[in-house]
């Protein structure tokens, strides 16, 4: 094989591993963002625990398919879906309104 032909081969492997560490790091960096924003912007009270993806999109100013794919790499937050994508740091479902107050009785 000749010199340039090697050459080749090897920037070509470079130019992947390269484009590989750059999507790694953004993932991770996005990762961090969606779970801080969820630490402060979220409460472990009932109706307060859980996020819908364009809000969490909306909220951090990443792209919906970024937020889904750091939520769903990321071992610390919960996924819940009926209707729609929901996340949270605290709970996997969504915490009933009579969890904490107990039933009313007339």
């Amino acid at each position: 094989m000749s010199d340039a032909v090697i050459t080749a081969i090897l920037a070509s492997i470079a130019i992947g591993l390269f484009g590989w560490f750059i999507t790694l790091g953004r993932t991770m960096l996005d990762r961090h963002k969606v779970y801080k924003w969820l630490q402060s912007n979220t409460l472990d009270e009932p109706g307060e625990t859980h996020v819908d993806t364009p809000t969490l999109a909306k909220g951090t100013l990443l792209p919906e398919n970024r937020v889904r794919r750091a939520c769903m790499s990321d071992q610390r937050i919960y996924h819940y879906s009926i209707d729609c994508d929901q996340w949270s740091i605290w709970r996997k479902e969504p915490q009933s309104v009579y969890e904490k107050r107990g039933v009313l009785f007339i």
